[in-house]
């Protein structure tokens, strides 16, 4: 196992201020308040250089306090991802399937790293993780935020020798996974937004960015990145625009997120040899149990029209039902908005 420092900021991100602000969060990791002046003496640096460091780590949305006459504080006890402890905690399905994994504390973006090794080599089985993300995006082109210590950011490759008739419900299948993973470590009322948003209790807490790259008629690469929330502080919170949740308020117990990493990759490696063996009917009646839409009142915006009815689950192609006007139409894509009822 790794000595819980963070690995190095690799290709891709920037580098200098970045890695030695760092290595103060590894002096903060604790918890506990440390003056200003024993940090200065340690890095061999001035107090307000500690201060820029210190500013620079707030920026990123980590929760570091000020306190008076004792120094900074971490508002709680950070633990760093550690390539050692995630894999040590992995089934012997996922360990035969995976490649070492990759810990980079500063990237562009995880998927991003993997999209561009697909030009060089066969990605299945590769797993990026990062304690933080420079570049890190969502759905839609949206910025997903995730400071230091308050998510699980990653992202895996898979080849599909043949590419599944129903690759376009490859969304839909990670959610399962998803959520069979966190039910795992504890977690409860979990539910699911199509296409692809992890709820609990009506409030984002994970989400799914899936890309790929194909050749016709041949094998289908993709690259799945997800995003959950493990300890989201009040600042972060308030920077985002819609109810989000944390993995903290799921759990009895706060959970580990090297424990939330390796059954995250549990359940995606064992859900995606499940999918290209059967498809996505047999993941219907899980769909179901998780929809967090259905026989509500939902908006559908289109391109070029806005769709309002009830939800009504899903069909065997992973398509929307939306009950509207006594009749119920399907849908492949949009996005989706819940309705006051009335």
């Amino acid at each position: 196992m790794s000595d819980g420092t963070p690995a190095e900021v690799v290709a891709g991100a920037p580098r200098g201020a970045t890695d030695k602000t760092f290595e103060l969060l590894t002096a903060l990791a604790d918890g506990r308040p440390h003056s200003g002046g024993a940090l200065a003496t340690t890095f061999g640096i001035s107090r307000a250089a500690i201060w820029e460091r210190v500013q620079r780590l707030r920026e990123m949305g980590a929760d570091i306090y000020a306190v008076s006459g004792k120094g900074y504080q971490l508002a709680r006890a950070f633990e760093f991802l550690e390539a050692a402890a995630i894999e040590a905690q992995l089934s012997e399905p996922a360990r035969a399937v995976l490649a070492p994994l990759t810990v980079a504390a500063t990237v562009d973006s995880t998927n991003q790293r993997l999209l561009e090794a697909t030009a060089v080599r066969n990605i299945h089985g590769e797993a990026w993780l990062a304690e933080f993300q420079t570049a890190g995006r969502g759905r839609r082109g949206d910025r997903w935020l995730a400071p230091p210590g308050a998510a699980v950011c990653l992202s895996l490759g898979w080849r599909f020798e043949a590419q599944p008739r129903d690759l376009s419900t490859l969304s839909l299948v990670v959610g399962i996974a998803i959520a069979r993973g966190l039910k795992q470590i504890g977690a409860v009322g979990l539910g699911l937004k199509w296409p692809n948003d992890l709820l609990l209790n009506g409030r984002k807490l994970a989400g799914i960015l899936i890309e790929m790259r194909s050749e016709l008629g041949g094998p289908c690469t993709v690259v799945i990145g997800v995003g959950v929330n493990v300890a989201l502080g009040p600042a972060l919170q308030a920077q985002i625009d819609q109810p989000v949740a944390s993995l903290a308020d799921a759990c009895e117990t706060p959970p580990s997120r090297n424990a939330v990493a390796a059954a995250l990759l549990n359940a995606l490696t064992a859900t995606l040899a499940e999918f290209a063996q059967s498809g996505f009917a047999g993941f219907v009646p899980a769909w179901r149990a998780l929809d967090a839409l259905a026989d509500r009142q939902i908006s559908l915006v289109l391109p070029d029209r806005e769709v309002l009815g009830v939800a009504r689950g899903v069909d065997a192609n992973g398509l929307l039902l939306i009950e509207t006007h006594g009749r119920t139409e399907s849908f492949l894509s949009g996005h989706v908005r819940l309705r006051e009822a009335g």
